[in-house]
């Protein structure tokens, strides 16, 4: 995030605060490229619990996302932003499923009843492991993380990569474009409904 952007944030109201700055946060999801994304809401600063509970829903219905409340506390929540079929396609592949039916999570579930289980397993365990799977981190690096492998982590950047360096590299950088793109186009004036239209799951087939 550059300062001409963070500089722009600032001349923003509320509301277009809110939808400019959690574009950039969930660019990638926005482009396709990432199933969801975790978010941080907090009543520090612009005090985005307030606002997301004031232009929250608008704002994913006008993105055409969707969201559950992972944690809530005095001066904060957590939440996962998701564009539901990019979501569905990640975790009912096979490779995901046989990770997560380990831990309770059924083929035959739902996506809202996987995500209530994630809900609560969140609940339980503060941040679970199979939470990686949600964010679209490959299922062996999540495992290799999880049980605390002796293999050499090959490269560490959005997550912690074990296998498929080159792969893993090309998704770091398609991610930091999607906020490259949100950014640029958000800093030449255009509105978030145009920059959503021009940059919807412009990377959903990329990798």
């Amino acid at each position: 995030m550059n300062n001409d952007f963070l500089n722009l944030l600032e001349t923003l109201n509320n509301e277009k605060y809110m939808r400019s700055f959690i574009s950039y946060l969930i660019s990638p999801v926005i482009t396709g490229i990432k199933p969801s994304s975790t978010i941080t809401l907090s009543k520090q600063g612009h005090n985005l619990y307030k606002l997301w509970d004031m232009y929250g829903e608008d704002f994913l219905k006008d993105l055409n996302l969707k969201h559950i409340l992972l944690r809530e506390t005095v001066n904060s929540k957590v939440v996962l932003i998701y564009d539901e079929i990019n979501l569905m396609n990640t975790v009912y592949k096979k490779s995901s499923m046989d990770f997560l039916e380990k831990l309770d999570y059924r083929l035959t579930m739902s996506i809202d009843e996987i995500l209530t289980h994630l809900v609560n397993r969140y609940d339980s365990f503060h941040c679970p492991h199979e939470l990686g799977i949600f964010l679209g981190i490959p299922v062996k690096d999540v495992e290799c993380f999880m049980e605390c492998t002796k293999s050499k982590c090959l490269l560490c950047g959005y997550w912690k990569v074990y296998e498929e360096e080159k792969k893993a590299q090309e998704i770091f950088e398609l991610y930091d474009s999607s906020k490259e793109i949100i950014m640029n186009h958000l800093l030449s004036g255009k509105d978030l409904k145009e920059v959503y239209n021009l940059t919807n799951n412009v990377y959903k087939f990329t990798i």
